[in-house]
């Protein structure tokens, strides 16, 4: 009996263009990133901005490598790579008192931060970016940090640290970045006097005017006081050019008064201080004031004393 052998072939055609039209790997350029707000201004309205880049590139192929060219699968034969930025925390912050801030992307629309790099994206957590390039520079992606520096916040240093995850086309999470936000609070105070006796405006010097003394009872100043914004504890220094007491303006004659801060009586011929231990709150602390002279005879005229207070943040 004979046999035969019959031998065929058969041939495997791959055409790379069809097969890798969809080819495309988004990659963050560079490791993680850090972003510092510093040398801040405490006041009302006041907002601090630090701006930084993220870069994303496509890594399906080097660039000028044969996958970018026509008909060979790279961006070129399979149309724009695009991508899609979340951003997620790291850890919850245990500080109650730390600074809150928005994160900007390009047209100034807010980032929703999502609670954990598991969390699916919303609209607002997405920054869609297109025609993501190739090559080790990539497209750069503007975002920024903005922090409103109000009073009400409390001196310090805070950091926290977020996750960027880039998600491509089909959802997929195909790479993360670290980035980590430092925010410096400094050590600031303001102090300013309220009252309606109280002239010269609430940046300038106050004027308190007690009328005519009486010689048979307590001529009494009506109630002012001094509304102070820290955001530290913070101490208030009371100085008096006469020692606490009123000079005649023509003469040496003096006539002696007690000055009232937030209900005590403040020792004028001394160095009085008073420390508060906590930062004030947005609205500030209001810390009443009050000038009691006791009846007096003295000689007619005018008489008048210069009171600085100081107040210095700990």
């Amino acid at each position: 009996m004979r046999y035969s052998t019959f031998f065929t072939s058969m041939s495997l055609l791959v055409i790379p263009g069809a097969a890798l039209a969809a080819d495309c790997r988004p990659a963050f350029v560079g490791g993680d990133q850090a972003v510092t707000i510093d040398g801040v201004q405490i006041e009302p309205g006041a907002k601090a901005t630090e701006s930084f880049q993220v870069r994303v590139r496509d890594a399906s192929s080097p660039a000028g490598g044969p996958g970018n060219s026509p008909g060979m699968g790279g961006p070129a034969a399979g149309g724009p790579c695009s991508a899609t930025i979340r951003v997620s925390r790291l850890g919850v912050p245990t500080d109650p008192a730390f600074p809150p801030y928005d994160l900007l992307a390009p047209g100034n629309s807010r980032i929703e931060i999502l609670p954990e790099p598991t969390a699916g994206g919303t609209p607002d957590s997405d920054v869609t970016i297109a025609n993501v390039p190739p090559g080790p520079q990539g497209r750069a992606v503007p975002l920024r940090v903005r922090v409103d520096t109000e009073w009400g916040l409390r001196s310090g240093t805070y950091v926290e640290q977020l996750q960027l995850l880039l998600v491509d086309d089909e959802g997929e999470i195909v790479d993360r970045s670290n980035l980590t936000i430092t925010i410096i609070i400094p050590p600031a105070v303001s102090l300013r006097f309220v009252g309606a006796v109280i002239g010269g405006g609430a940046y300038g010097p106050a004027r308190i005017d007690l009328g005519n003394l009486s010689s048979t009872h307590d001529t009494r100043s009506e109630r002012f006081g001094a509304r102070i914004f820290s955001t530290a504890p913070y101490t208030v220094r009371f100085s008096s050019s006469n020692q606490g007491d009123l000079l005649h303006e023509q003469s040496n004659d003096r006539i002696p008064y007690r000055l009232f801060f937030d209900g005590a009586l403040v020792d004028l011929k001394g160095s009085p201080e008073v420390s508060y231990p906590e930062r004030t709150p947005a609205t500030g602390d209001r810390r009443p004031m009050r000038i009691v002279v006791p009846a007096i005879v003295a000689p007619a005229g005018r008489y008048s004393d210069r009171i600085t207070v100081s107040v210095s943040a700990l």
